[in-house]
């Protein structure tokens, strides 16, 4: 039976990056951005962690980007914060959906970090992107998150509700207090859709 079965993740398609035309940046070339990606207030996403999580820290030079569509009973939530927090609006920026596949991996490829709060996951599509992208990624421990983050050689995990550890760790990023620049000996082809054919193929050959 183990001869019979092949593990196939998903998996990132190198030919659609490579016809993008997207310049890939290295860690010294990105931007001090964090980012999330995903429906923005919905209950699996838990985004109120997020802005929990950012009402007592000082972003410093670090911007906090919130990509994707926003929940309508969301809007109420972001509005209070900034009423609250308004010296905060030009550092947490809700930007909504972003349609094409090139801007959204644009940010990504700008960014040093990216953030998922999720109560639950299938797999995680926005993570392999994420560490595609070599983003350090700071997850809740759902869907692939564990074989992503390699026991946490390529990121951090945080406690499910819990937006104090997210603070945590974020402030020790922008602090400079832990290294996020974790890729040097990663190859980024090892998530792409044509390894993943390759490896299929020589079970059917």
């Amino acid at each position: 039976m183990r001869q019979k079965l092949v593990l196939m993740p998903n998996a990132f398609d190198e030919e659609e990056f490579a016809a993008s035309g997207i310049s890939e940046r290295e860690f010294q070339q990105k931007e001090n951005l964090i980012i999330t990606v995903g429906r923005l207030g919905s209950h699996q996403k838990n985004t109120e962690m997020i802005l929990d999580a950012l009402e007592c820290i000082e972003l410093k030079a670090w911007k906090f980007i919130l990509i994707g569509p926003i929940e309508e009973k969301f809007h109420q939530a972001i509005e209070h914060f900034y009423q609250k927090h308004p010296e905060k609006k030009e550092q947490i920026i809700f930007i909504g959906k972003v349609n094409s596949k090139k801007d959204l991996w644009e940010w990504y490829n700008r960014a040093k970090v990216f953030v998922c709060t999720s109560r639950w996951e299938s797999y995680g599509i926005v993570l392999n992107e994420a560490k595609r992208f070599k983003n350090y990624i700071i997850s809740t421990n759902v869907g692939g998150a564990a074989d992503l983050i390699e026991q946490e050689k390529y990121g951090s995990f945080i406690k499910q509700e819990d937006s104090t550890d997210l603070n945590r760790l974020l402030s020790l990023i922008v602090n400079g207090a832990i290294n996020i620049d974790i890729y040097q000996d990663y190859d980024v082809k090892q998530l792409s859709y044509q390894r993943e054919i390759n490896v299929l193929l020589k079970y059917l050959q």
